[in-house]
């Protein structure tokens, strides 16, 4: 059965969202067309990604990423991963809407990469990893 974990949403996302959704009446006011229309365009963005942010650990022992309709999904098997360790980034190109973050470590092709996430209950999230793969590094 899958697992699904929503992701943690940090202030600094509301903050972002309001001041976008503010620029967007602003420009639509004033009858700037084009900016109002650029603003449209990351405001459902940021709403998307919002809803849409989620992290499943699937039947078959995979880990899927999924950020939205706009974003490419990503999947990963649970097996890969070597570590996972807690941190604060502000990083934004990250699948995570908070600061306070999970790093995993984890084997790609021929390289180790890392991807940041958010999950809500951080602690089920990793006993849930460890399960499947005991060999994973809690740092």
């Amino acid at each position: 059965m899958n697992r699904t974990f929503k992701t943690v949403v940090g202030w600094w996302y509301w903050i972002l969202i309001l001041v976008t959704s503010v620029l967007l009446f602003y420009f639509f006011w004033m009858h700037d067309t084009v900016l109002a229309a650029i603003m449209v365009i990351l405001t459902i963005y940021e709403i998307e990604m919002l809803i849409h942010t989620q992290y499943i650990i699937t039947s078959d022992d995979k880990l899927r990423i999924e950020t939205g309709r706009f974003v490419k999904n990503f999947t990963l098997n649970v097996s890969q991963i070597e570590s996972v360790r807690k941190v604060r980034s502000m990083i934004f190109w990250q699948p995570a809407l908070s600061f306070s973050r999970l790093e995993i470590k984890y084997n790609g092709n021929k390289k180790t990469v890392k991807v940041q996430i958010s999950p809500q209950n951080e602690e089920a999230f990793i006993d849930k990893l460890r399960k499947i793969n005991p060999d994973i590094i809690v740092i």
